[in-house]
């Protein structure tokens, strides 16, 4: 029991392990990662943003966008707690290269870990269930769950300075959101809350709490909001898949059932709906770094 507390508190806060005070500068190999320190209102807090820019950014066209959780680990090893990233910049060059998707802006939100799960909390679901004990676990009794004020933050005050800032297509259908673990979650949650602003969502190593050997009812919990709130299946895509290694051994069965709950919703697989089971895959950057062509490719296929 005590080993799994210990890798149920890694996942929530070792994902977003960086000071937030001086983020380190994240260098791309290929296109450009632009800082901004965008100031939120809804958070009371001023957030780092690493924005990366394709190759051949042209001023003339406009392009689709992709929102990132822990925005700190996507483009480069040198500067991440772990040395380890998603490396965005080369999936997203070498999957344009060849073809294979859409050219995108990524925009990396920043995470405190001081903050992170409290931040990164689906909010409405938590409120769903009795999860006192959870947040003994991960000693955040006491911090207060600002889901709802984050996803407000993304929505109301860094998409129109993004939108502002950048050429981009801001309508829904060239809009998505993606994340790991806790930002899986938000990710899910974003597009359940805000329908009519994000049109894709992936959802990587999701951390379904109520797969994990603790008293609690999230997971029950967070199905029941999944089954209330996703959105239409004739506008929306989404995206889920876990490992099989450490935490996200856990996951599966969670996923199973909203994979379910989507179909019954109506999404179908291989157009609006697709998942993946990486078979000895763990909770690790390195690990979707692997994969993250498949989410890609999924949410920004080739113009036809």
């Amino acid at each position: 029991m005590k080993y799994m507390r210990g890798l149920l508190i890694a996942a929530l806060l070792g994902a977003g392990a960086t000071c937030m005070a001086q983020p380190p500068i994240q260098k791309a190999e290929r296109g450009v990662v632009q800082r901004l320190s965008v100031v939120s209102p809804e958070l009371q807090d001023t957030i780092p943003v690493d924005v990366w820019l394709p190759q051949n950014y042209d001023v003339t066209r406009k392009y689709p966008v992709l929102y990132m959780h822990d925005g700190q680990n996507l483009y480069d090893a040198e500067t991440t707690w772990n040395h380890q990233s998603w490396e965005m910049d080369r999936a997203c060059d070498s999957l344009v290269s060849a073809g294979a998707m859409q050219p995108v802006i990524v925009v990396g939100i920043h995470s405190d870990p001081a903050k992170r799960v409290g931040q990164l909390m689906p909010q409405k679901a938590v409120e769903r269930a009795d999860i006192n004990k959870m947040l003994e676990e991960v000693k955040m009794k006491g911090e207060p769950i600002k889901g709802d004020a984050y996803a407000a933050f993304v929505v109301n005050t860094l998409k129109p300075t993004i939108d502002s800032k950048y050429q981009t297509l801001t309508d829904r259908e060239h809009t998505a959101v993606m994340g790991s673990s806790m930002g899986g979650l938000m990710s899910l949650y974003l597009i359940c809350e805000y329908p009519e602003v994000f049109g894709g969502a992936g959802c990587l190593s999701t951390h379904w709490y109520g797969s994990l050997p603790i008293e609690n009812e999230f997971g029950g919990a967070m199905i029941e909001y999944v089954k209330d709130k996703l959105p239409d299946p004739t506008t929306h895509r989404i995206y889920f898949d876990h490992g099989t290694s450490t935490i996200d051994a856990y996951y599966g069965p969670w996923e199973t059932r909203a994979l379910l709950e989507a179909q019954n919703r109506g999404y179908i697989y291989g157009k609006n709906l697709d998942s993946y089971i990486d078979y000895g895959a763990s909770h690790t950057e390195s690990a979707w770094s692997a994969r993250v062509d498949r989410p890609l490719r999924f949410l920004f296929p080739p113009l036809k």
